[in-house]
């Protein structure tokens, strides 16, 4: 994978999206969707590096979405990180750390430099 990695975010929040973008821009390939769906699409489409998925979402939620990208040959191996508010279930974190692609698990609000780092692991995996 020479230069750039490829990430799609999908997240229901623009103004998050947004900030992805301006925040990893200048080393990443930035793509986003804001539900499921089209992070779906999106993923099948381009065949990201990574995949930065929120969990509650419109039309498709994060945890179908993981099972429809595991579900498919072309996208089961594209490595995701799962990204949550705080006041998330902790039994629900167990659920998608078994599934085999997801990488890391992020709780909002964490740092930009966090976020590279977990990126960063979860490319080179």
């Amino acid at each position: 994978m020479g230069g750039r990695s490829k990430i799609l975010v999908v997240d229901d929040n623009l103004n998050f999206l947004q900030l992805i973008d301006v925040e990893l821009s200048m080393d990443h390939e930035i793509l986003t969707a804001l539900d499921g769906q089209e992070g779906l699409d999106k993923a099948k489409a381009e065949h990201p590096d990574v995949i930065l998925m929120d969990v509650m979402m419109p039309k498709v939620s994060g945890l179908e979405m993981l099972r429809m990208l595991l579900a498919d040959e072309e996208t089961r191996d594209i490595p995701v990180l799962i990204m949550t508010a705080s006041h998330f279930d902790p039994s629900t974190e167990m659920i998608f750390k078994q599934e085999r692609n997801v990488k890391g698990f992020l709780q909002k609000p964490y740092t930009i430099s966090v976020l590279k780092e977990a990126i960063s692991a979860a490319v080179k995996k």
